[in-house]
């Protein structure tokens, strides 16, 4: 692995905690570390591990009640392996993990090269299954589009166009490349253009808007004021920590669909698959 993915420990002794992050970070990846249960979701809130590695037994909130308050309320970390951290696994223990949704369990004190095994066979089999689940899409894409080829002989299929206001397009670069990887003609808006509404959306198919100040203030403008011929759909990249009443904004405002972050691109190829499905093809010699 060139890129190691970001580990979130939990543990409520503070030298083992310290052991655990030194660990992991010489070994290359990112860690975030939290005291307790209650202590992991406030970083939960804001950032967003590739793996959970969590002690069973904290103050304030234990592991056992944080699993289960991640697999019941926060679907986004669904696919995210949850490791618990134990001096003591009874067969109790492990039946009760399993069934709230646990991936795997290691005991104290730590064999540092078997929990540096397990996450990172745990962090490759994720990688692979959304690599699978991507090649998939993407043999799909392919067929709708080859499906599309043996139209008129008149007409070639027309290129998805997708525009993305966004005042740091570097952010979401996977996503882009991604896009335009499967064929899809991919273009900036930036917010100074969103402000002075100098963007045409009339030969747009999908319109993203990563949220921010300047997107929250001219949503309503983008939804009620868009051509009324326009057959494209806009979709909100939501924020990693997203607030009630902003969620709220967002659902009324008349946006197509929003997807949270970190924008699984599964999630994105499903929304262009759909789209494409629906899609004219274009007479030969036609520009955009």
């Amino acid at each position: 692995m060139t890129e190691k993915a970001t580990i979130l420990c939990v543990e409520d002794e503070s030298l083992l905690l310290e052991d655990l992050r030194d660990e992991l970070i010489e070994e290359g990846y990112r860690v975030l570390t939290a005291g307790d249960g209650k202590a992991a979701l406030e970083v939960l809130s804001t950032d967003r591990p590739d793996l959970i590695l969590c002690d069973m037994m904290m103050p304030r909130m234990d592991g056992p009640s944080l699993l289960k308050e991640i697999r019941d309320n926060h679907k986004k970390l669904d696919n995210v392996p949850f490791i618990f951290l134990t001096a003591k696994a009874t067969r109790d223990d492990i039946i009760m993990g399993k069934r709230l949704g646990v991936d795997d369990y290691l005991t104290k004190p730590v064999d540092y090269d078997l929990l540096l095994a397990t996450v990172d066979a745990s962090i490759g089999q994720i990688k692979r299954i959304e690599e699978q689940n991507n090649k998939k899409l993407r043999m799909l894409y392919k067929a709708l589009q080859d499906k599309r080829h043996k139209g008129p002989a008149t007409k070639k299929p027309r290129p998805l166009t997708i525009s993305i206001i966004t005042a740091k397009p570097n952010l979401i670069q996977p996503l882009t490349t991604a896009m335009r990887e499967l064929g899809c003609e991919v273009s900036f808006i930036s917010e100074d253009q969103l402000a002075k509404r100098s963007f045409d959306l009339q030969n747009v198919d999908l319109l993203f808007m990563m949220y921010s100040k300047v997107v929250h203030y001219y949503l309503k403008y983008v939804t009620e004021e868009r051509p009324q011929d326009w057959d494209g759909e806009t979709i909100i990249l939501a924020p990693p920590k997203i607030t009630v009443e902003q969620r709220n904004i967002i659902t009324d405002s008349g946006v197509d669909d929003f997807i949270e972050y970190p924008y699984p691109p599964v999630d994105i190829f499903k929304l262009i698959l759909k789209k494409v499905k629906g899609a004219p093809a274009m007479a030969s010699g036609t520009t955009h």
